[in-house]
């Protein structure tokens, strides 16, 4: 028997060239990578190649030869547990916390050095392979089952690799997860409910490689970036040369007035701009007594009007830049009251704003009726108030994102005219994430 040596680029083409060149008879012994080529002939560089190792039978000899030769074992091991042992000892010496596929040309060398090692551990050095001369029925067996254990090992070693890879994988799941976790407290604080949580942290997670997932900072900062490219603000109103029509509206103790003193009070008094007060609200006696008590201080005239007639009369002689309209709180339950509060505002035919106010404590069920109901006035943009008295806004910034209406103002105190803010989205966000800035 002779044994050759065929190069290919792969091992089915290696043993399709084995075939066509040797025929049915060449039996496969072992395989290796080898590089060739490559710069100067130094192999840097060089292209990686499949060597198969074969034997080829020369001639036939007698039983009485045959007898004498030593018997030879190329068992690798005899059953699937002995070849699991060894398939785990070889991914001990692979040295890697993470098998990939890419370690498979290292595993196929160990196996064959150790396929090597079982051979001389029978007695048989290669320099007696050579020499065998006969190929005897028994010889052929050993050497087809050599074979097939090879590959028995191989499918054993993938199996071992692609679980370990598979708990890398799991390992690197949990890791995520732990990282995220802070995130998740973030949202759910802020009223977002499960599903719309996975949505968002989803969104983290496919903006973010897997290395920046371990970073919780990044984490942190990606989901803030995310969150800021949601929110909409209209900065701050804008008043041209013509006569300007601001209306508030909302829920009852949403802090209507209180707002609309505020505003004014920066217009009449930081911008020297000449402001006007009307209110519709005529059923809390308690509510235009104050707003009289802010505009007498502030040095702004305030009319409380009883009927379309008289609104409609008010803002015709009125000469003031600003008109700011205070209405009395409604039940969002209560279609009669928003609808009557529409009435007015469809009597206006100036440069009007309509605002929502809603309470940053109010539940995020509630809110999304509240911008339901009051949506039927079509307003404009929404003024936030009561942020000092909640840990979180999220709810009134999810539910304005899916109404799509911006966000103009927020309140943080009662004080007048100090504790309001102009919103935008760099301050909002850190409210969501507990950071006042006060």
């Amino acid at each position: 028997m002779r044994y050759v040596k065929v190069k290919a680029k792969t091992y089915n083409d290696a043993m399709m060239k084995l075939r066509m060149e040797y025929g049915d008879d060449a039996i496969p012994i072992s395989h290796k990578y080898v590089k060739e080529g490559g710069f100067l002939n130094s192999k840097i560089f060089g292209k990686e190649m499949v060597e198969l190792t074969a034997a080829i039978q020369e001639k036939k000899v007698s039983l009485r030869n045959q007898e004498k030769k030593q018997h030879v074992d190329f068992r690798v091991g005899e059953t699937p547990d002995e070849r699991k042992i060894l398939a785990s000892n070889i991914l001990s010496s692979l040295n890697s916390t993470t098998v990939t596929a890419a370690d498979l040309p290292k595993a196929d060398a160990i196996i064959s050095t150790m396929a090597k090692k079982n051979v001389e551990s029978s007695g048989v050095v290669e320099n007696e392979l050579r020499q065998i001369s006969e190929t005897n029925d028994t010889t052929l067996v050993s050497l087809k089952r050599l074979e097939k254990e090879f590959s028995e090992l191989k499918e054993v070693l993938n199996g071992l690799l692609k679980e370990r890879q598979s708990t890398a994988r799991h390992n690197d799941s949990d890791d995520e997860e732990s990282y995220l976790e802070p995130c998740k407290e973030i949202l759910k604080n802020n009223d977002y409910d499960i599903e719309e949580s996975k949505l968002i942290l989803q969104e983290v997670k496919n903006s973010m490689s897997k290395e920046d997932l371990k970073d919780r900072y990044k984490i942190e900062k990606t989901l803030k970036e995310l969150l800021k490219s949601k929110i909409v603000t209209t900065g701050p109103y804008h008043f041209g040369h013509k006569k300007k029509v601001i209306m508030f509206f909302g829920p009852t103790g949403v802090g209507k007035t209180t707002t609309m003193a505020k505003l004014g009070a920066i217009y009449a008094l930081r911008e020297d701009r000449s402001v006007a007060f009307i209110t519709l609200d005529n059923y809390r006696i308690a509510a235009t007594e104050q707003l009289k008590k802010y505009a007498e201080i502030m040095k702004i005239p305030v009319y409380a009007v009883n009927d379309q007639k008289e609104f409609k009369s008010v803002l015709d002689k009125e000469k003031a830049e600003i008109i700011m309209i205070d209405t009395s709180g409604r039940s969002h339950r209560n279609e009669l009251k928003i609808s009557e509060i529409k009435s007015y505002a469809d009597l206006v035919d100036y440069d009007f704003e309509k605002i929502l106010c809603v309470s940053a404590n109010t539940k995020k069920s509630d809110m999304q009726e509240i911008f339901k109901s009051f949506d039927k006035i079509h307003f404009d943009s929404v003024i936030i108030t009561k942020v000092d008295e909640t840990s979180a806004i999220g709810n009134v910034i999810d539910i304005a994102e899916k109404f799509k209406k911006p966000i103009s103002y927020f309140t943080n105190g009662q004080e007048v005219p100090n504790d309001i803010v102009l919103a935008d989205p760099e301050n909002l966000v850190n409210l969501m994430f507990g950071i006042t800035g006060k």
